[in-house]
């Protein structure tokens, strides 16, 4: 570390930041007079809705901005040094060096022609001087891993990085971004994508590694929970500007933005003792009955593949207007649950029975129509959506797909459109020109266009912010009612499981280890694996202790209480 970081001074610093965006933007700055600073050993949270600048100022913070954006006013101090005055390599130095990064998506992060070994070993070549010997070296990045508590490291540092789970590649992450000791750590939603048991496993990590080391962590988040969890001190952030900034209790007890109490409310509180989930009697609309599968992955040329069983004899009915949450951790076969029942994956044995037929029998056009009644939203809206295809015709090639003539097709879709909040106009558009949630408004849109009986949803909220994620969960909960809709609701969330489902269903490595009535499941769970996922969200030994309310005073000041 710098020894002005020995010091105790700060290790960032932040001083009415202004970033300019192009000519012909939403706005003129991207960010505007921001201000703030970490110490050693401290934890500032960025908090804030997609848009708000959080990203802006991490790039800024290691001079990463995009071309055509810049540095308008104000200083960023890191470690001591002003990042815009540094030559290449001593830019380069810094990064990584004093400085270190953990990115949203590890598996776009990571150099996937690369064994994560080698790519850990290049980020202590790159810094150390004198570079360390070979032997060195490897015995460094297996100590690494090891801290980062990754399994077997000798093994795992010969795997290629789409061979890793979400949080193993990310464990990964922090192990490159450890390799140096820096002063600073900045995470952009590191946990973002993660179940909530890998999610507690990798801010744990982060912290343990922060009190170690005495590092500053700059942690962008839109999680509340996640705030409440880790952070000393919070900035909320709105359209690049500060609305607030103080210690994590004076935030999020006494709220003096009402943006900031929007952005609270907004949080699934995840009280369980207060879940009204109906009990849901006729007969069954959807029956899945003992499904079974097995994927096997090649491991190379000697060896034979690997299998991973990701359905082992699930068993569910769903009922006509009913909501079914199917959580648990990441390989747990939620989403193949999913897309077996649509058939997007082929089942090894069971059953699918949707009204009196039976979906695995079903071949070509008889298939094709009994899916017209099951739709699918998938978690990653803007993958889903055909970059070059206007939203319009998006929303309108189903219906066009089974006879409806274009025109009436495309007045369907302007109607949808309108009804899941967006424009008439927005058919004329493209994908890229919307926000997240925007497009998974569409693709919800996409799905209701040849009005299904059963919509399954998968991680559809998971990725969004908060406030937008209450959006869309008010959304389908409105739409379920308008349309008789019944949903298999896909989530790694079980606050928004609480919050949506009538029903839920724990998988557990491909099987059913528990299932109930929502208040059941979550105020009285049978399990111990049920207990651990409860545990693991984020924010609720904040948010659900008996004395957690936001005062009277903080209230009316925002104009909660009239």
């Amino acid at each position: 570390m710098s020894e002005a970081v020995q010091a105790n001074a700060p290790v960032l610093s932040v001083e009415a930041l202004s970033i300019a965006l192009p000519e012909g933007g939403d706005r003129a700055l991207a960010v505007e007079n921001v201000s703030f600073e970490i110490r050693p050993n401290e934890v500032v949270c960025l908090v804030g809705e997609s848009g708000s600048g959080k990203s802006m100022i991490a790039h800024a913070v290691l001079s990463l901005l995009p071309r055509g954006v810049g540095i308008a006013s104000g200083v960023v101090t890191v470690a001591g040094q002003d990042p815009s005055k540094l030559d290449r390599r001593a830019l380069r130095s810094l990064r990584g060096g004093d400085a270190a990064m953990i990115f949203q998506e590890p598996l776009s992060s990571l150099n996937p022609l690369k064994r994560v070994g080698k790519q850990i070993e290049e980020m202590i070549a790159a810094h150390q001087r004198p570079v360390p010997s070979g032997p060195e070296v490897k015995q460094r990045v297996q100590t690494l891993l090891t801290q980062v508590g990754l399994p077997n490291p000798q093994l795992l540092e010969k795997s290629y990085p789409f061979e890793l789970s979400g949080g193993q590649r990310q464990r990964v992450m922090i192990a490159m971004a450890m390799a140096n000791r820096p002063a600073l750590l900045i995470a952009d939603e590191p946990t973002t994508a993660l179940d909530v048991t890998t999610q507690r496993q990798i801010l744990r990590l982060i912290d343990d590694l922060r009190r170690e080391r005495g590092m500053g962590v700059l942690l962008i988040t839109h999680d509340f929970g996640v705030v409440a969890d880790v952070a000393d001190r919070v900035v909320v952030l709105r359209h690049g500007k500060v609305v607030e900034q103080g210690t994590v209790d004076e935030v999020l007890r006494n709220p003096k933005a009402a943006y900031t109490r929007e952005l609270i409310d907004a949080v699934p509180k995840a009280r369980f003792a207060d879940i009204h989930g109906r009990v849901v009697r006729p007969e069954p609309l959807l029956e899945v009955v003992g499904l079974q599968k097995t994927f096997r992955v090649k491991r190379g040329w000697l060896q034979p593949p690997r299998e991973v069983l990701a359905a082992d004899g699930i068993s569910l009915t769903l009922h006509e207007g009913e909501t079914l949450a199917v959580v648990g951790e990441s390989g747990s076969g939620k989403s193949t649950l999913g897309r077996m029942i649509l058939r997007l994956t082929e089942p090894d044995s069971g059953a699918i029975r949707f009204g009196d037929q039976d979906l695995r029998q079903l071949r070509g056009e008889a298939l094709r129509q009994a899916r017209r009644q099951l739709q699918i939203v998938f978690q990653d809206p803007f993958a889903s959506l055909d970059p070059r295809q206007k939203v319009g015709d998006a929303v309108a090639r189903g219906p066009m797909a089974y006879g409806t003539s274009r025109a009436d097709a495309m007045e369907l879709a302007k109607k949808l459109l309108v009804r899941v909040g967006l424009s008439d106009a927005a058919a004329g558009r493209y994908p890229h020109e919307f926000s997240g949630g925007q497009r998974q408004r569409i693709c919800i849109a996409r799905a209701l266009a040849l009005k299904p009986r059963v919509l399954i949803a998968d991680e559809a909220v998971s990725a969004l912010d908060v406030s937008v994620q209450a959006q869309v969960l008010a959304l389908l909960a409105e739409l379920r009612q308008e349309m008789q809709l019944a949903m298999i609701f896909i989530t790694h969330d079980l606050r928004i499981a609480a919050e949506i489902a009538d029903r839920v269903i724990v998988l557990q490595k491909g099987r059913i280890v528990e299932e109930g009535l929502t208040a059941d499941v979550f105020t009285a769970p049978r399990q111990a694996y049920t207990r651990d996922l409860l545990d693991a969200i984020p924010g609720r030994s904040f948010f659900d202790q008996p004395g957690f309310a936001v005062t009277p005073e903080a209230q009316a000041a925002v104009g909660v209480i009239s």
